[in-house]
Formats: structure tokens, sequence, C-alpha cells
């Protein structure tokens, strides 16, 4: 996944540097050369974005930008020239586009430290990204198969921490379910849901359960390749164990 958004950042800002370039060639020279800094900036961060080392929270969240690279620009205005400060820029860019960090902490920790908003935004976001689950599936589900793309737009939002979050509360709560796999309900029952409070009840999906179990598995083959992608592209340290093909993560 992180690959798959990070080529996508890359082509979108590469067609947004082309159209740039193209109004340029159709200004007059000395109008050209007002705008070299901004060129020569704009060509330093795409080279950037094409290396592929953005993390898939701010690949995603640049993408949801309609112009990931005029926003990166703004942001690396005034800075020095090098590629230290260019990821700095791509970072603090992402951050107008992000969702709000998962708050771990209770509601009486969050009031007594000063720290409600930070509380609030994130319970926000938990609700939002169950309604985005909800109808990301209504609108991928052709009353047989469930597209892929479904997992992939929610993905690209919110990221797999928040998604994973509401999908194993939603079978927590939801145990008796039959319709949900016995190992999607074992892997949600092993996932930590502590910090969406005791009755989480706004965060819990309302699709069909045999069509959420679907999307369910197809989130834990997407984490799951990726985490095998990570641990194949990582150093390696000792000659790693064998892993079934089971879900478990």
């Amino acid at each position: 996944m992180e690959e798959q958004l990070n080529n996508r950042l890359y082509a979108k800002m590469k067609a947004e540097q082309d159209e740039y370039q193209a109004q340029l060639l159709a200004m007059p020279p000395e109008e050209i050369l007002e705008h070299s800094w901004e060129y020569t900036a704009r060509e330093d961060i795409l080279e950037a974005a094409g290396s592929g080392a953005l993390p898939e929270e701010q690949a995603g969240a640049l993408l949801k930008s309609p112009c990931p690279l005029a926003d990166v620009v703004k942001e690396y205005r005034g800075q020095d020239v090098d590629n230290g400060h260019i990821y700095g820029a791509l970072e603090d860019a992402a951050k107008l586009h992000m969702e709000p960090p998962i708050y771990r902490q209770t509601a009486q920790y969050a009031m007594e430290h000063g720290e409600r908003d930070a509380y609030f935004a994130s319970r926000k976001a938990y609700a939002d990204c169950r309604r985005a689950i909800e109808d990301s599936i209504s609108s991928h589900f052709d009353g047989m198969h469930l597209d892929k793309e479904c997992l992939t737009e929610v993905m690209e939002k919110y990221g797999s921490e928040r998604v994973s979050g509401v999908l194993a509360c939603t079978i927590q709560h939801k145990e008796w379910d039959a319709r949900f796999s016995r190992s999607n309900r074992e892997w949600a029952m092993k996932a930590d849901t502590s910090h969406m409070g005791k009755e989480p009840y706004q965060f819990l999906c309302e699709s069909h359960p045999a069509i959420l179990d679907g999307f369910v598995s197809m989130f834990r083959r997407e984490v799951l390749e990726q985490k095998r992608d990570e641990k194949a592209t990582a150093p390696a340290q000792h000659k790693p164990q064998e892993r079934s093909d089971d879900f478990e993560l």
C-alpha cells in the first residue's frame, strides 16, 4: 500500500508540474526568469517525492490535496535548499490534510491534562472512519463482489491503524455473529481497543456482517502483505522464521 500511495502521489505531482511547465512556456522569457526559483524548487520536491520514502500516512494525506506540489512549495518557500528541508516541507504539507492522531488516554485524563481537543478530535475521526467504511462498502459492492478499491479509499484517508481499530471494535461487540469468520473473530478479540472506550457504539460498522467480514479479510491480507514487504526490504539480521498463510497479525 505504501509503495502504491507513493507512486500515485508522484504521478499526481508530475502531472501538476507538467501543467506548470506548460504555463511557463507560454510566458515571455523575462517572466519565465521570475519563476526560476519556484520551478527549481518544484523539480527538487518532485525528485524527493519520487524516491518513495514518504510514510503511508503522509503520502495518503497529500493525495487528498487537489494540488499537493503547490502545497509543498508553499511550506518550502523561504527554507534553505537541501533535501532535509524538502522532506520537512513534504511532512508539513501532509499535516495540513492528515486526520488527527489516535488519542489513547481516557476522557478523565484528557480533561485533567488539558488535552480535551485531542481526545474529541480522535473520537470524531474514528466515527468518520466508521462512516467512510460503510459508505465505501455500499459504493463498491455490486450484489455479489466487493471491489478492492473500497479498501484503498478508506486506507488512504484514515490509515491502517484507525481502520483496524474500527473493524476490531465492531467484531468485538458482535462476537456472537457467526457471519464473521472464526479467523476474523479471533483476530479482533486479540486487538487492543480499550482507548476507544467501554461503550464505543458510534464506532461500530452497521454494514451487512457477511459483506463486512469480506472487507475485514481484505484488510488483513493487505496489512499482512505490507508487513511482508517491509520485512523483505529490511536488512537481514538473522534467518527469518517461516510464516504461515494465516492472517494472524
